[in-house]
């Protein structure tokens, strides 16, 4: 499909979803959320992708909803409406559950791993969209806020919930009851971010790593071990372990890891199909 707020580009094996509002540094409209969620839908369904990089144009990353829409909304105009949906699983993804069907939440559900390339400021729902990724690596020009309590709201999209997850639950309050911003720099330190990268560095060293997840990778193990992780955040320890036991089980009867023998035997590059 033609995007108007982003920018949709798949090659070698990588779909790259670029937040295309420059002017106002990538800020967040009912569109773009649409489209996000339409252009991953369109990676998962497409089996010559195996991985996706989300970053924004020019200076951001995303900085926000759009200073147009909170103004509306605070005065009590009638909303504007979805073109798009922005919440829904990813059709063919991951079954997580409902809370993973909601807007942003759902970004986990995508089958393929999302890797996020923040080149900029990621404010408000900008964060979101970085903590809902699988893996974030920053430019060191990257700054990070909740912005929610400086704006009279509260934390949204879940983010209450996964944010302690990644940075632990003493940094998580700091970070969304102050509402400050976090630098690049103290990002990487706690954890927010997993790679910190000079900014001529940021694209081609995130290229890479997908480059290597899709060279070295089973896609059929990549899907599980997502699925395992997120579903993991909720279950009792017992619980993982016999699904890890049945998973492994399930894993040594697939073509992916008899190819994968075969190839470390044969001192190869794998050649997986995704069975």
């Amino acid at each position: 499909m033609a995007y108007e707020d982003i920018i949709y580009d798949a090659q070698d094996g990588i779909a790259t979803i670029t937040f295309n509002r420059p002017g106002r540094m990538n800020a967040m409209t009912l569109l773009m959320g649409g489209e996000i969620r339409a252009a991953l839908q369109q990676a998962s369904d497409d089996d010559t992708v195996r991985a996706i990089i989300m970053t924004g144009a020019g200076r951001g990353f995303c900085a926000g909803a759009d200073a147009a829409r909170l103004s509306n909304n605070a005065a009590g105009k009638p909303r504007e409406q979805e073109t798009l949906p922005n919440a829904g699983a990813i059709e063919g993804g991951l079954d997580l559950g409902p809370g993973f069907a909601a807007k942003y939440s759902y970004l986990p559900t995508t089958p393929k791993p999302v890797l996020a390339a923040v080149n900029g400021a990621a404010v408000g729902v900008g964060m979101v969209l970085a903590l809902y990724a699988d893996i974030r690596f920053a430019s060191t020009k990257a700054r990070f806020s909740s912005a929610f309590a400086k704006r009279g709201l509260v934390p949204e999209y879940g983010v209450a919930w996964v944010l302690p997850r990644i940075v632990g639950p003493s940094k998580a309050m700091d970070i969304l009851l102050s509402a400050r911003m976090v630098e690049a720099e103290e990002a990487y330190q706690i954890g927010l971010v997993d790679r910190l990268l000079a900014p001529e560095d940021l694209i081609d060293t995130t290229r890479a790593y997908a480059r290597d997840l899709i060279d070295q990778v089973s896609p059929r193990s990549t899907r599980i071990v997502k699925e395992m992780v997120y579903r993991g955040l909720d279950q009792d320890f017992a619980t993982a372990v016999d699904v890890a036991e049945t998973e492994t089980r399930a894993a040594g009867q697939s073509n992916d890891f008899k190819e994968g023998i075969a190839a470390w035997q044969e001192k190869r590059p794998p050649r997986f199909t995704g069975t």
